[in-house]
C-alpha cells in the first residue's frame, strides 16, 4: 500500500492534501483528505478490485479515518468517516475518478463510495459486524432487602465474590444465596462456615455464574459486623520465608514502598508503607478485579459515551463512541496501554455511572479488610480524595494474582490485539516486564500528583514476590533491587 500510495502522490493536488492532513491539530478527529471525485474523470488504475461480499479494512497512511460518500452521487456529500483499521463490507459496486477506483462498501449500517487507495482485504481473525450486547445487564437486577431479610434477584453473570461486592455495594451483607438445581430443589452457598460446607454448590453452580441466574439471597442488616467472610484476602498457602541473609535493603528515593510474599502474605520489607498518598493508574488493578468478578467477559460492550479524542494528553486504549468490543478486549485496553477511556467504558457498562462503580471499588476495599485506600474515579487521574497506601496496593495485587487466573494472565501480556468491530492494536507499558527477569506483573502509573508509580510482581523458583514502589523515577530499578534484595536475604521452607 505505501509504495501505491507513494506513486500517487505524484499528482501535485494529492500531496499538497495530504500534507493538510498532517498538519491537522493536534487533538482533533483526522480526516482522510481524499478529493473530492467527479463523475466521468477516467483514470488507469493498477490492481485488480476487491472482490463482493468480503471484508476490507482501512489502511490510511497516517492513521486517519477515511471519508465515506453518499452512495447516490459520487460527488455527493461526506456521510461519515469510517475510523482507520475499521472493517466494511465489500458491495458489487466500483467506478474511476479523479486516478481513484471507488468501491462501494458498507459500515454499520450505512452504504458509501471509498477510495479503495486505502483499503486492504482483510483476512485477519472475525470482527464483529455488529454489536450484539446482552439484554441482562451486569450486577444483581430485583429487590435488595436494605434491612436484612429476603431478596428475590437474578444475578447479572460472574463470580460468586463479585456477586457479595455488589450486594454490599447495595447495603446487603449476604449470610447465604440459594439457587434452584437443574433436577428439582435448591442448593445453598454460605458466606459464614468453613470453605468445604459449599462444595456442594459447586458441583451443581460453580463459583463462576451464567447470566441471568435466579437466586433467593439472604442478608444481614448493612450495620452487622462481618462474619467471618467467604473471600477474605486470599489465606495463606505456605509458611512465610525466613530471612537467613543480613544484607541491608538497597536504598531508593521513593515515597512510599513494599515487599511482600505472594504465598503467605508476609511483608518482607516496608517503608512508609501505610501511608496513603495517589496512587494515579495502579488504580486500574481495582477497575480490572471488579471487571472480572462482576460480569462474564466476553459479553459485548457498546461503547456510546466514551471518546478517547477527546481526553488529550492521557493513556488511552483508543476507543471512541459506537465502538463495539468484548469486556475481555476492555480489559486489556485497560491494563496494557492504561486506557483510560477502557476505565470508563467498563465502569459505565458495570454499574451504570462512574459514581456507582467507585461505591463497588470502595466496597471491594471493605469486603477484603483494607482500610488505608479510597477512591473516586475508576482510571486514578484522582481527586484529592483519591489515595491509597503500598500496603494496600501490594494485597489487592496479591488478591488479583491469585484469585483471578484471568488477571494473571492479562498483566503477563506484552501485546494484544483487540478484535472488535475494528481492530486495536495494544502495547503493554509495563517494561519492569522486559526489564527484570522473571518479571510477571503488575501495573505502573503516573500523574503529576502520584509521581511514577508501580505495583511490580517476579517469580523465582516457584516463589512470586510483590514490590510496590509508589513516587519513584527510578520505580523499574528500585523495584528490581528490592526483589533482588528479597530472594537473596529470604529463604522459603
Amino acid at each position: 500500500m505505501f509504495g501505491r500510495f507513494m506513486r500517487r502522490a505524484a499528482s501535485p493536488l494529492v500531496a499538497l492534501l495530504v500534507l493538510l492532513s498532517i498538519a491537522a491539530p493536534l487533538g482533533s478527529p483526522v480526516v482522510a483528505q481524499t478529493p473530492a471525485p467527479t463523475e466521468g474523470t477516467q483514470a488507469q488504475i493498477a490492481g485488480d478490485p476487491l472482490t463482493p461480499g468480503t471484508t476490507a479494512i482501512v489502511h490510511t497512511l497516517d492513521g486517519s479515518c477515511l471519508r465515506l460518500r453518499d452512495q447516490s452521487t459520487l460527488a455527493g456529500s461526506v456521510i461519515t468517516c469510517v475510523p482507520n483499521r475499521q472493517t466494511v463490507l465489500v458491495l458489487p459496486a466500483t467506478t474511476e475518478a479523479d486516478g481513484y477506483r471507488w468501491q462501494l462498501v458498507e459500515w454499520r449500517g450505512q452504504s458509501g463510495w471509498a477510495a479503495d487507495e486505502f483499503l486492504d482485504p482483510y483476512t485477519g481473525p472475525p470482527i464483529a459486524n455488529s454489536c450484539q450486547p446482552s439484554t441482562m445487564k451486569p450486577g444483581i437486577t430485583g429487590q435488595v432487602p436494605q434491612n436484612g431479610g429476603l431478596g428475590l434477584v437474578v444475578w447479572g453473570g460472574g463470580t460468586m465474590a463479585g456477586l457479595e461486592n455488589t450486594a454490599l455495594a447495595r447495603n446487603c451483607r449476604l449470610t447465604a444465596v440459594w439457587a434452584s438445581r437443574p433436577d428439582g430443589g435448591f442448593v445453598s452457598y454460605n458466606f459464614s462456615v468453613p470453605d468445604f460446607v459449599n462444595n456442594e454448590w459447586r458441583s451443581v453452580v460453580s463459583d463462576v455464574m451464567a447470566e441471568g441466574t435466579p437466586l433467593l439471597i439472604v442478608c444481614d442488616p448493612p450495620n452487622a459486623p462481618i462474619s467471618t467472610r467467604s473471600l477474605p484476602l486470599p489465606a495463606a498457602s505456605a509458611p512465610a520465608p525466613v530471612q537467613t541473609g543480613s544484607e541491608p535493603p538497597p536504598d531508593f528515593d521513593a515515597r512510599g514502598a513494599i515487599v511482600i510474599d505472594e504465598a503467605s502474605g508476609a511483608v518482607l520489607f516496608e517503608q512508609n508503607a501505610h501511608e496513603s498518598v495517589p496512587l494515579a493508574s495502579l488504580t486500574k488493578i481495582v477497575t480490572a478485579i471488579l471487571a472480572i468478578e462482576g460480569a462474564p467477559v466476553d459479553n459485548w460492550v457498546a461503547v456510546n459515551d466514551v471518546d478517547y479524542r477527546q481526553m488529550p494528553g492521557s493513556s488511552v486504549m483508543g476507543i471512541i463512541p459506537g465502538d463495539c468490543f468484548t469486556l475481555r478486549d476492555l480489559l486489556y485496553g485497560l491494563m496494557l496501554p492504561s486506557g483510560n477511556d477502557a476505565a470508563l467504558a467498563i465502569a459505565r457498562f458495570q454499574a451504570g455511572s462512574d459514581e456507582a462503580f467507585v461505591n463497588e471499588m470502595n466496597t471491594l476495599l471493605l469486603r477484603l479488610g483494607l482500610t488505608e485506600s479510597h477512591f473516586t474515579d475508576p482510571h486514578g487521574l484522582g481527586s484529592a480524595e483519591h489515595h491509597a497506601s503500598a500496603y494496600d496496593i501490594a494485597m489487592l495485587s496479591r488478591y488479583a494474582m491469585t484469585e483471578l487466573p484471568l488477571f494473571r494472565e492479562i498483566v503477563n501480556t506484552r501485546s494484544h490485539v483487540a478484535v472488535g468491530d475494528r481492530e486495536l492494536s495494544l502495547r503493554n507499558v509495563n517494561s519492569f516486564l522486559s526489564q527484570y527477569d522473571g518479571g510477571d506483573g503488575v501495573k505502573t502509573g503516573y500523574t503529576e500528583e502520584a509521581g511514577r508509580t508501580l505495583s511490580a510482581s517476579a517469580t523465582r523458583n516457584g516463589h512470586r514476590v510483590y514490590a510496590v514502589i509508589l513516587n519513584d523515577n527510578n520505580r523499574y530499578a528500585t523495584a528490581g533491587a528490592l526483589i533482588d534484595w528479597a530472594f537473596d536475604n529470604y529463604t522459603w521452607p
